[in-house]
C-alpha cells in the first residue's frame, strides 16, 4: 500500500513560507492527494484481481470473451426502485432473475471511467494552485528567505533589513493590488471548481446528490442492511449482460450472464466519502469567500488581522505602517507577518512605520489619553537604528 502514497507524498509536503491559506491548501492539496490515491488504488490490480467477471455456464462463448464484452458494452440492474427497496437479497436487489424490459434497465456505463474521472477531478483542484504559483513567482519566498525560523540572529544582517524597509515603504499601488487581485480570483477559482465538480458527478452518475443522499444517511446511522439496498442502485456489485451473437444458421442468439464488479465494493465508499467531503469543502469555500469579502470592505478588520500574529505590538504603529497605502499593500504585509518569525515581524513593521514618520508621511492622531509614540516626533528617526 505504501508503493501508492510514496509518490504523493509531496503534496502534502508542508513547507516554511506558505503564500496560501488553510482553506486553500484544503482544495489544492489534501482533496487532491485523496483524489489521486483513489484512482490509483483503483487502477491496482493486485487487490481487486480483473474488474469484471462473468458467469454464463457451458456454450460457445469463453469467459474471457464475455468478461471483455461486458466490460466494454456494460451491465446493467433493474431500474425499478420499488423491487430494489423491497428486496433484501443482494443477488435479487442488483440483478432481478428472470428478464429485464429494456425501458426498465439502468446501464453502468461509468464503471470503467471512475479512474479517469477521479483523476481528471485531482487535475481540476490543482489548477488554482498552478496558476498562482505561476503569479506568485516565489516572491514571498524571496522576501522571507531566512527570517521564519523560531530562532533568528539577534541583530539579522543590516543590508537585508534595509532592503526589506525600502521595499515595504515604496508606493508600488498597481503590484501590490494586482497581487491581492489574483489571489481573490484563485479563491474564487477554488469555489467555482467545487460546484463544477459537484455538477460533474451528478451528471456521471445520473442524479448522483438525490440517489446517494438515502445511502450515506444510512451509513451514517450504522444501518448496513439499508446501506447495501440504496448503493446498490447507484453501485451494484452484481449486474447482469447480455451477449449478442450469430449462430451456425444465421440467427440472432443471446446469452445471459451474471457479472461480478469488484470494483465497486471501493467505489460506494470512496464516493459516500466525495458525498460528504465535496459538500463540506462547499459550505467551507462559500465562508471563506464571505470572509474575503469582508476583508476586501472593512478597513478594520484588515487592521486587526494584521496586528493579531504580531502580538503584542501597539496598534498604531501597524496604522502608520499602512497609511497612505491601498488593500494591496495590507495584503502583502499580511502574507509576510502570517510567515516571518513574530520577533522579526514585529520589528519590521515599526521600523516601515518609523521609515514612513522619517520621511514625511501624514502623522498618525493619537487618541486622548494614548500613550506618546515617535509618531509625533519624526525628527528623532535615526535610520542607523533601522
Amino acid at each position: 500500500m505504501l508503493e501508492f502514497v510514496r509518490p504523493l507524498q509531496s503534496i502534502l509536503q508542508i513547507k516554511q513560507v506558505n503564500s496560501t491559506d488553510l482553506v486553500w491548501r484544503l482544495h489544492c492539496r489534501v482533496t487532491v492527494f485523496l483524489l489521486l490515491l483513489a484512482s490509483l488504488l483503483l487502477s491496482a490490480r493486485q487487490y481487486f484481481g480483473n474488474p469484471i467477471d462473468c458467469v454464463i455456464g457451458s456454450g460457445t462463448v469463453s469467459s474471457s470473451t464475455m468478461n471483455e464484452f461486458c466490460w466494454i458494452m456494460g451491465t446493467y440492474i433493474s431500474s425499478d426502485p420499488n423491487f430494489v427497496l423491497d428486496s433484501t437479497d443482494l443477488v435479487k436487489i442488483n440483478a432481478k432473475i428472470g428478464h429485464i424490459p429494456e425501458s426498465e434497465r439502468s446501464y453502468q456505463k461509468y464503471y470503467q471511467w471512475v479512474v479517469f474521472i477521479l483523476a481528471l477531478q485531482a487535475c481540476m483542484f490543482s489548477v488554482p494552485n498552478f496558476l498562482w504559483k505561476a503569479w506568485e513567482a516565489g516572491r514571498l519566498q524571496s522576501l522571507c528567505d531566512g527570517l521564519t525560523t523560531p530562532i533568528v540572529p539577534d541583530h539579522w544582517e543590516k543590508t537585508r533589513k534595509k532592503q526589506l524597509i525600502t521595499y515595504l515603504s515604496a508606493d508600488f499601488p498597481r503590484l501590490h493590488r494586482t497581487y491581492l487581485l489574483r489571489y481573490c480570483f484563485c479563491t474564487l477559482l477554488n469555489f467555482c471548481n467545487v460546484l463544477l465538480n459537484i455538477f460533474l458527478v451528478n451528471v456521471i452518475f445520473s442524479g448522483f446528490w438525490s440517489n446517494y443522499h438515502p445511502a450515506v444517511k444510512a451509513l451514517l446511522s450504522f444501518d448496513f442492511p439499508s446501506w447495501n439496498r440504496y448503493n446498490s442502485q447507484v453501485f451494484p456489485k452484481i449486474a447482469k449482460c447480455d451477449f449478442h451473437f450469430v449462430g451456425p444458421s444465421g440467427s440472432k442468439q443471446n446469452r445471459d450472464g451474471l457479472c461480478l464488479l469488484p470494483l465497486n465494493v471501493v467505489n460506494e465508499k470512496i464516493f459516500a466519502f466525495i458525498w460528504l467531503w465535496f459538500l463540506g469543502l462547499l459550505v467551507i469555500s462559500m465562508l471563506n469567500l464571505l470572509f474575503w469579502i469582508v476583508v476586501l470592505c472593512s478597513k478594520s478588520f484588515r487592521l486587526w488581522l494584521l496586528t493579531a500574529p504580531l502580538y503584542p505590538i501597539r496598534t498604531s504603529y501597524v496604522v502608520r505602517a499602512l497609511d497612505g497605502q491601498g488593500v494591496g499593500q495590507w495584503f502583502l504585509l499580511y502574507q509576510l507577518c502570517r510567515n516571518l518569525n513574530p520577533i522579526v515581524g514585529r520589528e519590521l513593521v515599526q521600523s516601515v512605520s518609523k521609515a514612513k514618520g522619517h520621511n514625511g508621511h501624514k502623522t498618525f492622531r493619537m487618541p486622548k489619553g494614548g500613550e506618546p509614540d515617535f509618531y509625533t516626533d519624526p525628527e528623532g528617526y535615526d535610520e542607523e537604528g533601522v
